[in-house]
């Protein structure tokens, strides 16, 4: 019986092991675009809103950037710390790879503000720098 129970236990131990190390590639190995992006807080256009612009790059193996053409960015904002981010808007970016767009500023408080890529074609999702707007 404590045979048995040695070889079970070793087999056991063996099927965890080899579990836990032959795991396949998740979302958060996998490879992101780059955003290059400028701060919105000097291109006020109107009285609350301010003009974001951005480019979404594709690193290839090669070391060259490909544009992200005609593809789809998301526009997420939160109205504080710990509130979730929200989908606000879903731009387009043109055959360089670069977004415009305008976000507005709340009369009172601060929001956040930050843009977002989904994953595709081998990348994984990539989210850009948070900004925070707000009238002095």
């Amino acid at each position: 019986m404590r045979v048995f129970r040695a070889v079970l236990a070793a087999f056991v131990a063996a099927l965890l092991t080899t579990g836990a190390l032959s795991t396949g590639a998740t979302a958060g190995s996998l490879p992101e675009r780059i955003i290059d992006e400028t701060p919105p807080g000097n291109k006020q256009v109107s009285y609350n809103a301010f003009k974001l612009k951005g480019s979404v790059m594709e690193p290839q193996l090669d070391g060259t950037l490909l544009p992200y053409a005609n593809q789809k960015v998301k526009i997420l904002k939160k109205k504080c710390g710990t509130c979730k981010w929200k989908t606000v808007k879903k731009i387009k970016t043109d055959d360089a790879g670069v977004f415009k767009t305008r976000i507005y500023a709340p009369e009172k408080g601060r929001w956040k503000w930050r843009s977002k890529v989904d994953h595709s074609n081998g990348f994984g999702n990539t989210k850009g720098k948070v900004w925070t707007l707000y009238f002095k």
